[in-house]
């Protein structure tokens, strides 16, 4: 899946988070998240640090790829 900005990569965190069954409040204590900015980068409504999305995602077992453009 190609990500193009911040909101889908909220989107694409919260969709995984629901389909694993995980709630809010435990993944932001996994992640070292706070749960309201959680929330918020969910929604789409703030923006977080790289460091943030990687965590949120490797606690979630999403691989953030870099590929060179064509």
């Amino acid at each position: 899946m190609k990500i193009e900005a911040a909101t889908e990569l909220g989107t694409l965190i919260r969709t995984r988070r629901e389909t694993l069954g995980i709630r809010q409040g435990d993944l932001a204590s996994i992640a070292g998240v706070d749960q309201g900015n959680l929330s918020k980068i969910e929604r789409g409504t703030a923006k977080a640090t790289l460091d943030t999305y990687l965590r949120l995602c490797s606690a979630l077992g999403i691989d953030l790829v870099a590929e060179p453009r064509a």
